[in-house]
């Protein structure tokens, strides 16, 4: 605004200052000469006429209108000229106002006294999903509509009044029903001294993302509690005895080194999926060759997958090459093809495929389970996230895997897609970055 003022100060006229002083100097001498003049006459010559007096007061006159009039006008000029200014500062004012509302993402709602919408933004009519102008305006300005009409919501009208009668901010959570489940927090303030104006924040991802944190605390609780109840009951048992029962001993005590090692492996998967998630992971990109890690990851499984009869099968050209992190990639390979196993069928399958496709090695991982349904698809790379407990006989692995695959798998510069089907399979797709041999 202040470059907006320099700029026009500058058209203010600049004869303003030196006419002023011109038409009082002009005056005075009218009046000089008028004097002179009575002087003459009384004076020197007396015997002038009438009339040459009537001529010589009318020219006085004359001249004395003639400047004051002048000075009227250059007045008037000014006047003009600085309401054209503020003119132009308000327009300008006006137009950047409109650029900021209608820029901005949140709603802006302006009320009076009576709860009449005076004013509003374009995000504002899109929120509340209600045609706020009457159509004989287009600058925002509207016939009086009333806030209950456009809002319906009885906790922002009353946020509103509230807010007129105690000159107070007040804050309030509006959902609009029937606009895809977006919420909103609504800020409103006194403005002025008969206004009120309500900014409209949007939260549904915040509130989103506030359920996931609360599920992920919840589901860890839970992952924690399992092995620790199987570890103190096993604990509970021997000091009751058992570690004296040479037949039963051997049992208890494999129980506790089993859940123990459940209990490490969720600890090293929470602390690897924070460090990878805040970027504190180092990769040591190198040309790997698929065929051989994707064998590698393949024959440490067969055992576990011989014991549900399960085969594993997999076909990948010796010349195909990755650019990654071996290891890492070794820690993907081993999550998703441990994740197929924990999910399928007896006597099911495992297919894992890897071929160049449009300039990245894309990596098929597909079984043979249950599936996923729709509603579990978009959540089953959260963190400790768990679809249908039936999937499994048992809960099994830290719920961190597929979290883990996901944020390596990008911190790799590549994707990673899942499609599944109820009772036929599920179908992971990586891409990643390829590389030649040499």
């Amino acid at each position: 605004m202040s470059s907006i003022s320099k700029n026009t100060r500058e058209t203010r006229p600049r004869h303003s200052k030196d006419l002023a002083p011109r038409v009082w100097l002009a005056t005075l001498a009218a009046v000089f000469i008028f004097a002179l003049y009575e002087i003459v006459k009384t004076l020197v010559r007396p015997d002038i006429s009438i009339a040459t007096s009537h001529i010589i007061t009318v020219i006085t006159v004359g001249v004395l209108t003639f400047f004051v009039s002048r000075y009227a006008l250059s007045r008037y000029q000014i006047a003009l000229a600085e309401i054209a200014r503020q003119s132009k500062i308000t327009e300008e004012s006006n137009r950047l106002l409109s650029g900021v509302l209608t820029g901005m993402r949140e709603g802006v709602l302006i009320v009076d006294s009576n709860l009449d919408i005076i004013l509003y933004n374009d995000a504002c009519s899109r929120i509340v999903k209600t045609p706020l102008r009457d159509g004989s305006s287009q600058d925002g300005r509207v016939a009086p509509l009333h806030l209950t009409n456009a809002t319906r919501d009885p906790d922002v009208n009353n946020a509103f009044r509230k807010s007129l009668d105690e000159r107070t901010t007040v804050d309030t959570r509006f959902e609009m029903i029937g606009n895809g489940g977006h919420v909103y927090l609504v800020n409103v303030a006194p403005l002025g001294d008969a206004y009120a104006v309500g900014v409209f924040f949007e939260i549904t991802e915040l509130e989103r993302l506030e359920k996931v944190r609360r599920e992920f605390f919840a589901n860890l609780s839970h992952e924690l509690r399992t092995p620790l109840t199987a570890i103190i009951a096993s604990a509970e048992t021997l000091l009751d005895g058992a570690i004296n029962d040479e037949e039963n001993r051997a049992r208890f005590v494999e129980r506790l080194h089993r859940q123990a090692l459940r209990m490490s492996e969720l600890v090293s998967d929470i602390s690897d999926l924070s460090a990878i998630e805040s970027g504190e992971i180092s990769l040591s990109i190198e040309p790997v060759p698929l065929a051989k890690v994707i064998g590698d990851v393949a024959s440490l499984l067969e055992p576990r997958a011989a014991e549900k009869g399960i085969s594993i099968r997999h076909d990948t050209p010796a010349a195909l090459f990755a650019n990654a992190d071996r290891t890492r990639l070794e820690q993907i390979l081993f999550n998703l093809i441990d994740n197929a196993l924990k999910f399928n069928r007896d006597s099911g399958s495992i297919t894992i495929t890897a071929s160049a496709i449009n300039g990245h090695a894309q990596i098929e991982i597909k079984d043979t389970g249950i599936g996923i349904s729709g509603n579990d698809l978009p959540r089953i790379f959260e963190r400790l996230y768990r679809v249908d407990k039936s999937r499994s006989r048992k809960p099994e692995g830290t719920g961190l895997g597929l979290a883990i695959v996901k944020h390596l798998v990008h911190a790799h510069g590549g994707e990673i897609t899942v499609t599944s089907e109820i009772g036929v399979g599920t179908r992971f797709v990586m891409t990643l970055p390829i590389a030649s041999q040499s």
